[in-house]
């Protein structure tokens, strides 16, 4: 009974607490630069529309068409090394992200792939000339530690050898001898 009866006094008085402290705190005031908001305030007129999620584009009418090999951007390519093997390249069209197109599939209207190599993606209408080359960037070349000739090492002479001398005996004490052993 003491022990509920103290729970329950000690929940009024942490209820207490918090409610007091909720009531006496000050609020931050508002920095100097801060513009209160009304109803006959301008809204920022803004194109949210890439931000929602949308990827059409906006396009001009007297915009230039750009030419087809800026259109296309080769992100990878999968080559096989035998016949057999089906061959893929990652291409993004018009800045949108990139797609995976195999061997003779459709990148863009009448385009499509015709070879893949280690390096390069070819497109063109099918069963006819490629007409756009795609290749990737080079790789720039691995940074490498180069090590220079190795030189013999500089040939040091042994430190000449100290003079024996004998060491001093303990006071009081016996010098050491050995015992001859006999035979």
């Amino acid at each position: 009974m003491r022990l509920l009866s103290f729970a329950i006094w000690a929940l009024v008085a942490a209820s207490a607490v918090f409610w007091l402290t909720r009531l006496l705190a000050r609020a931050d005031p508002a920095p100097a630069h801060a513009v209160t908001v009304s109803a006959n305030t301008a809204v920022a007129a803004a194109d949210l529309s890439r931000l929602l999620g949308s990827t059409r584009t906006a396009s001009l009418d007297g915009a230039p068409e750009a030419p087809a090999d800026a259109r296309f951007k080769l992100i990878g390519v999968v080559a096989p090394k035998s016949a057999a093997a089906a061959a893929l390249a990652l291409i993004a069209v018009d800045n949108k992200p990139p797609r995976p197109v195999i061997l003779g599939g459709v990148v863009d209207g009448s385009l499509v792939l015709l070879t893949v190599n280690h390096r390069r993606a070819e497109l063109g209408p099918a069963g006819g000339a490629a007409t756009v080359r795609l290749e990737l960037p080079a790789v720039p070349e691995p940074s490498r530690s180069v090590r220079a000739a190795a030189a013999p090492p500089p040939v040091v002479s042994p430190p000449p050898p100290l003079p024996a001398t004998p060491l001093p005996a303990a006071p009081g004490s016996a010098p050491n001898r050995i015992p001859a052993v006999a035979r």
